[in-house]
């Protein structure tokens, strides 16, 4: 037996722990210090000026889980507000970027799971963890959040450990010069770390399931972003200040490399541990949401209805979460490497961005009672000024980052072009349906 409703089992502190998790996951332990490689020692303000676009995107999102309390809030607004057709070039993004950010994590599981057994191969170990929370999110909501908040407690503990060892026992001198390479490598660095943000908008992806929504989505956003916005900062200043900045290009296992220099064995390892709670937590975080836009776009017909159903026993989409564990596998069996996985996945995010803060802006003029009903709502200068701050960034941080991946943007380019296609196609096959249903109620 299934179903197509999802209930609503997620209250803030579980919100909270999905959003932390989400975010915070393996990216800070190896981005970093990849980055401060040209950043040099103002990565630790890369991240806080990633930051600033991430405060934008934070009460769009808010805005969008208000407004619509529903799984797959993000493709809900842009399709009804805009067009069916934004709607689908959203799901179409949202559900391309499985494919590598789910890899770009696992692999980093797999890179601190070699300070336990150097022996483990990468693309195994990889697929072994994205098959194991696979399962986990089949099991459903309640036990996924549980996992969730176990293993965020853990690694945001080895955090501070790390970060606070780095500052008292760090050497303010690798701090000079703050710009080696200048200040255009630190903007790049900017970009490419705002990946970390991008979990924001989890948590108005599964509002579906949880309690009080348009209560407990904007404070569980809140709440989290002053969480990150600390770690953000400390991580990378205590890496800098740990080892010259340039021989983190020598190391995966950054905060565990650096680690070394300043901590017992023992506490190393409880580090390391951390670091592959942080991967976990982002991929049962990634699989969470993902899969709720691909079952609200099953669910609206724009994928086949074989995947908006909800198993009845663990009131999961099962079907959807297999269809992105899916994706998800085959991204770690192409391969790749961590930062050609996070600038795609960056320029994915800054278009969803500009449609989704378009759409909170018309939201007042197209859908007025929805607006009206919401129970987070901003007004009219906060709306504007979230909406056209999220816009400009998102579309400033796109063009700069294009500029060095234009790859990547012709490939993305011809992906949209072809759902483009197919969207169109879908349609006039389904007019075509509705005509002839038509004739024959008529004769």
């Amino acid at each position: 037996m299934s179903q197509t409703t999802l209930h609503r089992t997620v209250d803030l502190k579980s919100a909270v722990f999905i959003l932390i998790g989400f975010i915070v996951g393996a990216t800070i332990f190896v981005l970093p210090g990849s980055l401060a490689v040209d950043a040099g020692p103002a990565v630790f303000l890369a991240y806080i000026f990633a930051g600033i676009p991430a405060v934008f995107a934070c009460f769009v999102m808010a805005q969008v889980g208000g407004a619509f309390p529903t799984s797959g809030a993000g493709y809900m607004i842009i399709s009804k507000v805009l067009s069916p057709y934004w709607g689908f070039m959203y799901l179409c993004i949202m559900v391309s970027l499985v494919g590598f950010v789910v890899p770009l994590v696992a692999f980093g599981f797999a890179d601190y799971l070699k300070h336990f057994l150097p022996w483990a191969d990468v693309r195994v170990t990889s697929a072994l963890i994205v098959a194991f929370f696979i399962f986990i999110n089949c099991m459903g909501m309640s036990l996924s959040s549980i996992v969730q908040t176990i293993l965020v407690l853990f690694f945001l503990l080895a955090l501070i450990i790390f970060g606070f060892a780095g500052l008292a026992q760090g050497d303010t001198q690798l701090l000079q010069p703050m710009f080696p390479n200048g200040f255009s490598p630190v903007i790049l660095a900017a970009i490419t770390a705002y990946f970390s943000y991008a979990g924001v908008f989890v948590i108005a992806e599964i509002a579906g399931e949880v309690k009080d929504p348009g209560k407990t989505i904007p404070r569980a956003i809140l709440i989290s972003f002053a969480v990150i916005i600390f770690v953000y900062t400390l991580i990378p200043l205590s890496l800098v200040m740990t080892m010259p900045w340039a021989s983190y290009g020598e190391t995966d296992m950054a905060v565990v490399t650096a680690s070394k220099m300043l901590l017992p064995s023992w506490i190393v390892s409880f580090i390391a541990f951390g670091a592959l709670f942080a991967a976990a937590t982002s991929i049962n975080g990634l699989l969470m949401g993902l899969s709720r836009d691909f079952f609200m776009g099953a669910a609206t017909k724009q994928f086949p209805e074989y995947f908006a159903k909800i198993d009845k026993r663990t009131d999961a989409p099962v079907r959807a979460v297999l269809a992105m564990g899916a994706l998800s596998m085959a991204g770690v069996l192409v391969g790749g490497s961590i930062t050609e996985f996070v600038q795609v996945a960056v320029l994915g995010l800054m278009l969803t961005q500009v449609v989704t803060a378009i759409a909170v802006l018309k939201l007042p003029k197209v859908l007025p009672q929805v607006y009206q009903d919401s129970h987070f709502k901003l007004g009219r200068r906060s709306r504007i000024f979230y909406s056209w701050g999220t816009i400009i960034f998102s579309t400033g941080f796109f063009i700069f980052l294009a500029m060095s991946s234009l790859t990547a943007v012709t490939v993305g380019a011809v992906y949209l072009l072809i759902a483009s296609i197919y969207f169109k196609k879908r349609n006039n096959v389904v007019a075509l349906g509705m005509d002839n249903s038509n004739d024959q109620d008529f004769s």
